[in-house]
């Protein structure tokens, strides 16, 4: 009978990986672990029971974009969102983790009323605990609501007190204790006004400029000074859509 013999390295090898095993199992079954934006993703690709080449083309994306989605180098786009909703996935569940992976029925409407229930919208006032962990705020975060704008069909819109954010530098534009409105879904442009959030954590309210190897971030306030950052910096840019004035 052949019997394998390992070296003391070979062993040590295996013992590292059976404890990572062991470590990720309970991290995952015991301490809550929540899947990224990227692994739901993936769940999504295995229910449709497809390659990361024919869901890439089904998406009307390079394979390469994909693949960089699904490790979670890049935040996925808006169209990429919309189609996945379109196929009957809960976008709320795949952005949050929330509820379940399936919408309760297939919808071709971006305002189906599960997305946009009772035409309300959340009103946050501390906007660096609503994105703490997430890049779209989780519905159970505020329970204070205010109407959503006419015409707006983005499932994730919210509404920000300005007062949240601890500094005056987007006026005359926006005044403390303004409420703004914001569309995570809606494409930012040059010179549109954001809710962006960098990769050291910091939640900022600027004017958003592309530029070939930067991106401009311009204060309204002339007393605080434009920064530029890298793109790989950028976690988040949402689109800042209108007021609601003084509460």
């Amino acid at each position: 009978m052949y019997v394998r013999y390992y070296t003391p390295m070979q062993y040590y090898a295996l013992l590292c990986l059976l404890s990572s095993t062991i470590v990720h199992f309970y991290v995952k079954n015991q301490l809550g672990y929540t899947m990224s934006i990227g692994e739901r993703l993936k769940a999504i690709r295995k229910d449709l029971g497809l390659s990361q080449e024919k869901f890439s083309g089904d998406l009307s994306i390079h394979l390469r974009s994909y693949v960089s989605y699904e490790q979670g180098y890049r935040s996925l786009p808006q169209n990429v969102i919309l189609q996945l909703l379109q196929m009957g996935y809960n976008i709320n569940w795949l952005l949050t983790g929330e509820e379940k992976m399936r919408s309760t029925g297939v919808t071709n409407d971006v305002s189906h009323p599960e997305y946009i229930a009772n035409q309300q919208i959340p009103l946050i006032k501390n906007i660096v605990e609503a994105f703490k962990d997430n890049n779209f705020p989780l519905r159970s975060f505020s329970s204070e609501k205010v109407n959503r704008p006419e015409g707006n069909k983005d499932p994730f819109t919210y509404a920000l007190q300005i007062r949240s954010l601890n500094d005056d530098s987007m006026m005359p534009f926006f005044s403390p204790e303004e409420i703004i409105i914001v569309s995570p879904l809606e494409t930012v442009l040059n010179n549109d006004k954001a809710i962006i959030k960098l990769k050291n954590d910091r939640i900022l309210f600027r004017v958003i400029q592309f530029h070939d190897n930067d991106i401009k971030l311009i204060n309204a306030n002339p007393k605080y000074p434009s920064t530029r950052i890298s793109g790989s910096d950028l976690v988040f840019a949402h689109k800042v859509i209108g007021s609601l004035g003084k509460k």
